[in-house]
């Protein structure tokens, strides 16, 4: 059962249950669902919650799949490759019936590594029963709760996930719809939380992931949208229209590569993790004169902003991530009325430029914990004497 359900206040679920009211004693409904409102809404016991196989039932039933027994001693070295791969597949039943038709096909150890080191969505979708599956509680989703998961594939699996941050990128990219005078961020916050009410994340510790096979389903449906580059032979791989990218830290990328991203000019988000020292201005610089749509940037590191980010007149949210020696903004950041969150929690920053009380649409900004005396003082009067700055606000001073 999905949520809808539940629609029309249960009458729905109500006119489903009239034709058994008049069962035999003894008779029993089963119920499964993804979504804990539907759970509290019909259950008249104490509900099963179905976690992955055992590692051994796992294993055993993913042998039975494969080789039609329990026994792979004919396969030592099929079976050392299962076993160091297996653990991706999260003790699903379903994904064990799936890879294990795939591997099923050809017991050669080079097809086998192929199928286990592929993302299960770039293999063939004719092939995946699993994404098959997964997808039909995507395709539940409302519309504005579909472009937030999907978006989400741009990050790498096991990204632990912040709901506070994930939120204001939702609507610095656009995907959250304003309702009356309800704000935009608590609206923000409703979306991430009706996904993890229907376990699309699931909360670890302080944070939220993604399952890997939920991940997988992700990228499917947003593969021409959304890209991680891991190594340099990723570059040759992005899709032309890409929309989001992440690019993870790697020996293999320089100046070079990264200027690569230049011709991508449909970009809204960039989040890249490289520190190139004094080449990341110089790299900056030609993103800003090119990828004029960007919305959403996050870099690890930069000792500069380069003049050029005023090009950017759609950023919204820009976040440095990383301790560097950042200590000025220059001028032409204050061109940037759009921009809503500023995150330099980890930058030497000394000064702000004059005119930064002319950030309207600015709600957040979070400079380095210990902020020098003569910034608190340029900022002081801005934040009193413009109105237009209520929405305004420091944190960590």
């Amino acid at each position: 059962m999905w949520g809808d359900a539940l629609r029309e206040n249960g009458q729905c679920w109500k006119r489903f249950c009239a034709p058994f009211r008049s069962v035999k004693d003894g008779s029993m409904m089963l119920v499964t669902t993804r979504c804990p409102e539907v759970t509290e809404g019909v259950r008249t016991m104490d509900p099963v919650i179905l976690e992955g196989l055992k590692d051994d039932v796992f294993w055993n039933f993913f042998k039975l799949c494969v080789f039609g027994s329990e026994s792979s001693s004919n396969h030592p070295e099929l079976e050392h490759i299962g076993i160091k791969k297996l653990p991706k597949l999260r003790g699903s039943p379903l994904a064990a019936e799936t890879m294990g038709r795939m591997l099923s096909m050809d017991l050669q150890a080079s097809h086998w590594n192929f199928i286990l080191q592929s993302e299960l969505w770039e293999l063939r979708q004719g092939e995946t029963e699993i994404l098959r599956a997964l997808r039909l509680s995507y395709m539940y989703l409302p519309f504005y709760l579909k472009q937030c998961f999907a978006f989400c594939a741009v990050y790498p699996k096991d990204y632990k996930f912040q709901k506070e941050r994930l939120a204001e990128i939702w609507v610095a990219e656009g995907f959250v719809e304003p309702q009356g005078g309800v704000p935009i961020k608590v609206i923000g916050h409703r979306y991430f939380e009706d996904l993890v009410a229907r376990s699309f994340f699931q909360k670890v510790g302080g944070g939220y992931v993604i399952h890997d096979l939920l991940h997988d389903m992700a990228q499917k449906v947003s593969e021409h949208d959304c890209f991680i580059l891991r190594n340099k032979s990723d570059f040759d791989k992005v899709p032309q229209n890409v929309r989001h990218l992440y690019v993870l830290p790697s020996h293999d990328f320089d100046d070079s590569n990264l200027l690569r991203l230049c011709k991508y000019t449909k970009l809204r988000t960039l989040i890249c993790k490289i520190n190139l020292g004094k080449r990341t201005c110089f790299v900056m610089d030609h993103w800003c004169t090119k990828l004029t749509r960007t919305r959403v940037m996050s870099c690890a590191f930069t000792n500069e902003v380069p003049d050029s980010i005023g090009n950017w007149k759609h950023l919204r949210y820009l976040e440095i991530s990383r301790t560097c020696t950042l200590k000025r903004i220059p001028s032409t950041f204050c061109w940037l009325y759009n921009m809503q969150i500023l995150y330099a929690k980890k930058c030497n920053l000394q000064s702000l430029p004059a005119d930064f009380g002319k950030l309207i649409g600015l709600q957040k900004f979070e400079p380095q914990v210990s902020v020098p005396r003569q910034l608190w003082w340029s900022l002081t009067p801005k934040m009193v004497s413009a109105t237009k700055l209520a929405k305004f606000r420091i944190t960590h001073f």
